[in-house]
């Protein structure tokens, strides 16, 4: 699925443009390039928020293509039929054609059902269920502002081409593949709706219809009519201003497109939806509310931060998410992760979208086991390290096992790595509320933070670090301490990793690698070398063997002086014993 570009955006307003009695822009709200942005700027009122379950409904955009087009753009190839509401909601206005799904027809689960229904009934004309099913476009989303007393609505959107009996023998190149030929007697109305043809679809009247019809409407005739075998494929969201009918107008509004080229019925490769999208949409479909979206993008960024850490080996195959409440983030490790066979969540608390995540997603990971085990941290996860490394018939090593905590506080954060580092497994932490229970590092963040900007002694900017990131650091640091995993004869490599900002600024993963801890005298050896690289540092730093030198020869110096000094008396004693020893021979 893709967004609308800016060229779609672009190609929209010259649409709407051609389209002479649309609303004015200022009644059609803000365009948002994502349903991120649009959901976070709509609130309380948007229907992704709210626990109701919004209504559901069906509605049919019937087309027809005028053999007599002039190339004037000014008129328009195609024609609509539209409905005049004669009594109960919108009354005087024009609409498509629709209704609510009655659930007891199983319309919820087909909704192309209650469309050929409510089109049968309201203008007599008769659509085969497989053909109204091939014209889906998809669903427009209604939220409003006056949330409390107008419930959200999700209408089910279908665009069929009909041919009239007078065009049956006319060219039908430019026909879609799914017309449906009628009988034009067959169009009738109903004590609700008046239908009325409208043969040129820029004169359609906008003006006396829902303001979202300005927006979404255009798009998809101006689509129909400048692409012959292309299907427009689309979801919206639109949040209406308070006061329903009467103001008729829009606060904020997203859409997004996806488009199938029907011609060869292959997907366009923007259209194709990736993992995280088809994920998002299965809850969204079911009407799963827990995980919100900011939660499903910090678990789906933590887990694949997490894997690409841990990607080499096994380390996986067995994940327990601690307080991981819903379940999304112990879900999507079994879903990016291969080799991952179970994963637990370990929470006290039971949660609305314990059963939600498992309804929508369990069809990704097939035979794999999702589990839930509602018990506090301090015996659960215990528990179940016990269960999987001690209890099982099956050998499973301590590294392949991961353990998660996605938000975790100070409190929980710690107690996690303690336990996990007993036994030896991986872990990664996203803390979150961090604090320094002695208070020894509050004042040193405060001067910190003080200092940013200042300059040092060195003309060196001294960086300015937050509270949150010293204790996370601090954390990091224990980890990495000699004798954390001594007890599981193991020893971490540690690693930091930040998450997008923009999803949350609780934003820092701690990673920690599960390794083998070597032998002692593979230590040693090390130490032993390091030892000789301190001693060579600590004689170049202080100059040692300088000192030496110059010892060395100042005793030469000394040593050359004095021997400067008695060398005379040695030259004469040396003579003068030579002159003894003569004399005394020649007297013998």
């Amino acid at each position: 699925m893709s967004a609308s570009t800016p060229n779609d955006e672009m190609q929209h307003q010259d649409a709407s443009a051609l389209f002479r009695h649309a609303l004015d822009s200022s009644r059609l709200g803000k365009r948002h390039d994502s349903l991120e942005s649009y959901t976070a700027s709509v609130g309380r009122g948007s229907e992704l928020d709210k626990e109701d379950i919004p209504k559901e409904f069906s509605l049919v955009t019937i087309l027809r293509r005028n053999e007599d087009t002039q190339s004037d753009n000014a008129i328009s190839s195609l024609s609509i039929l539209v409905g005049k509401k004669m009594r109960g909601f919108g009354e005087g206005f024009y609409n498509c054609f629709g209704g609510k799904l009655e659930k007891d027809l199983g319309e919820q689960n087909q909704p192309a059902k209650g469309a050929v229904r409510e089109l049968e009934e309201e203008t007599g004309i008769t659509i085969p269920l497989s053909t109204m099913e091939e014209s889906f476009v998809g669903t427009i989303n209604f939220t409003f502002d006056d949330w409390q007393e107008n419930r959200a609505m999700k209408v089910h959107l279908f665009c069929v081409f009909v041919s009239l009996s007078a065009d049956a023998t006319s060219s039908t190149q430019n026909q879609n593949a799914n017309t449906i030929h009628i009988d034009p007697d067959q169009i009738r109305g109903c004590d609700e709706i008046e239908p009325v043809w409208v043969h040129n679809c820029y004169d359609l009247p906008l003006q006396q219809m829902f303001a979202d019809d300005s927006i979404w409407l255009p798009m998809l005739l101006h689509h129909h009519e400048s692409s012959i075998g292309v299907n427009l494929k689309f979801d919206a969201w639109f949040h209406f201003h308070r006061g329903g009918t009467e103001p008729n107008s829009i606060l904020h509004y997203h859409i997004q497109r996806h488009d199938q080229d029907m011609s060869n019925n292959e997907p366009k490769q923007s259209a194709k939806y990736n993992l995280e999208k088809k994920l998002f949409h299965a809850l969204h479909d079911n009407h799963i509310h827990n995980p919100s979206i900011k939660e499903f993008k910090e678990s789906w960024s933590f887990a694949n931060s997490v894997r690409s850490f841990m990607k080499e080996g096994n380390r996986m195959t067995h994940v327990l998410d601690v307080a991981g409440g819903h379940g999304a983030l112990a879900a999507l490790f079994l879903l990016l992760v291969p080799e991952c066979e179970s994963a637990t969540v370990i929470d006290p608390a039971v949660v609305k979208g314990e059963v939600g995540v498992k309804d929508a997603w369990s069809e990704y990971w097939g035979e794999k086991r999702l589990t839930y085990r509602h018990e506090c941290l301090r015996t659960g996860l215990r528990k179940e390290l016990d269960r999987i490394l001690h209890y099982n018939n099956q050998d499973i090593s301590p590294t392949n096992v991961l353990v998660v905590a996605c938000h975790a506080c100070q409190h929980l954060t710690d107690e996690t790595l303690e336990i996990a580092s007993e036994y030896g497994v991986n872990i990664a932490v996203m803390p979150c509320c961090q604090k320094d229970h002695k208070g020894s590092w509050k004042g040193l963040s405060k001067r910190l933070a003080k200092s940013n900007g200042n300059k040092s002694n060195n003309s060196q900017e001294i960086a300015s670090l937050s509270f949150g990131t010293i204790m996370d650091l601090l954390t990091a640091g224990k980890m990495m301490a000699w004798n954390t995993g001594l007890q599981a004869n193991v020893e971490y490599v540690v690693k930091m990793k930040l998450m997008d900002s923009a999803i949350t600024l609780q934003n820092r993963i701690i990673m920690c690698k599960s390794m083998q801890r070597r032998d002692d005298n593979s230590n040693d050896e090390e130490r032993e070398a390091a030892h000789q690289r301190l001693a060579l540092a600590y004689r170049r730093a202080h100059k040692v063997d300088k000192v030496e030198k110059n010892r060395i020869q100042r005793w030469r110096n000394a040593f050359n002086e004095s021997f400067e000094n008695i060398l005379p008396g040695l030259v004469a004693g040396f003579c003068i014993g030579v002159a003894c020893s003569h004399v005394m021979l020649r007297r013998k």
